[in-house]
């Protein structure tokens, strides 16, 4: 992935990334969009785990908040 380096993840890292994408990948199927690519949400997730973001629950309101109108995905909570 061009742009993240030679960073790497511990197994329990990945498990809490995997369950955000998940979750926030619901979160945008629910609301109806359909203009964030899964690659957008995972690149956008990796950055605030490359940061050291490690709560789910953080990452997947921070990666929709990153994407599209905070708005739309509360109201959809």
């Amino acid at each position: 992935m061009r742009g993240f380096r030679n960073n790497a993840f511990d197994p329990q890292t990945l498990v809490v990334l995997e369950a955000a994408f998940d979750e926030a990948w619901l979160t945008l199927k629910a609301i109806g969009n359909s203009t964030v690519k899964p690659d957008e949400l995972a690149r956008c997730m990796l950055r605030l785990a490359m940061e050291g973001e490690r709560d789910p629950v953080r990452l997947h309101d921070n990666a929709l908040r990153g994407l599209i109108p905070a708005a739309a995905w509360r109201e959809a909570s």
